[in-house]
Parts: C-alpha cells; structure tokens; sequence
C-alpha cells in the first residue's frame, strides 16, 4: 500500500494507497487509453512530496494530492 522514491538532495516522493473493500489493497483504476504504460493504475494520496532539480523548489507535506502507482520495470542500455 505505501510507495517511495529518494534521490538524495533532489527528490523524496511517498504515497498510500487509498483502500478499497479489502483493507490491505488500493482501489484500482482500469484505463481505457493509458497515460503512460500501464492499463491498471492504483490510486493513491501523496503523504510527502518534494522536488529539487531543473529549477524547481518544491516542498509539499500536506498529504492533500492525489495520484497513482502501477508496477514497472528499469534498466539501462
């Protein structure tokens, strides 16, 4: 149910899930058209966000966004 990501410095993002009848999953979301790569998208609410790259200075702790996670794969060439 919880997701995060850190970069040192740079980014520190962390979302929960926001659950569904079964306590222990998020409601999912089905996409017809996905935005990015996945079709089924977990909706979550962001309980810390904050961004430090490319100009931006960003900090928000309120745990008032909202958002998503789906599972993914990474590698480099």
């Amino acid at each position: 149910m919880r997701r995060s990501v850190s970069i040192p410095g740079v980014l520190d993002i962390a979302v929960e899930g926001v659950a569904g009848a079964k306590q222990d999953e998020p409601i999912y979301s089905r996409q017809r058209r996905p935005p990015g790569a996945a079709r089924r998208l977990a909706l979550v609410k962001a309980t810390r966000s904050r961004m430090h790259a490319f100009g931006i200075d960003w900090d928000d702790t309120s745990g008032r966004n909202n958002g998503h996670f789906a599972p993914f794969a990474w590698s480099s060439s």
